[in-house]
């Protein structure tokens, strides 16, 4: 029965910066301020262990990936290691540390662009994610 409460994996990661996460057909990574943008549909699917998840891109259909310079990017192989996330949840928000790079999280800068790993620390508003389920 769907009493029309958004359940379910498929949802936006709109960043603390105002920006949802994208992952582009092309394989680019960026934030969006639009949220009619299908490239923002964004469905959560479990790694390979408790905590540990993937970040898919339901349109894209590329999973969120760091390459090891740092960047973001969409890789079409869910095998690859570096497509796990280390989920941690902070009050309202939820950071997303790469389980390959662990000092690294998922960030969207303030002009949407992404932050490149290695730049990025826990606790920074780039980094925090609130999930939000789409209808």
């Amino acid at each position: 029965m769907d009493d029309g409460r958004p359940f379910g994996n498929k949802m936006q990661l709109f960043c603390q910066n105002n920006y949802n996460l994208t992952i582009k057909p092309d394989g680019e990574v960026l934030g969006t301020g639009d949220d009619t943008d299908e490239n923002s549909h964004i469905e959560i699917t479990p790694g390979d262990g408790p905590g540990r998840v993937r970040i898919h891109g339901v349109n894209s259909n590329l999973y969120l990936c760091f390459c090891s310079d740092g960047k973001l990017y969409g890789e079409c192989d869910p095998s690859n290691e570096a497509t796990i996330f280390i989920e941690n949840f902070l009050g309202l928000y939820t950071t997303y540390a790469s389980s390959v790079f662990p000092e690294w999280y998922v960030g969207i800068k303030k002009n949407g662009l992404p932050k490149p790993g290695y730049k990025t620390k826990l606790g920074q508003k780039a980094t925090r994610f609130l999930p939000r389920r789409l209808t």
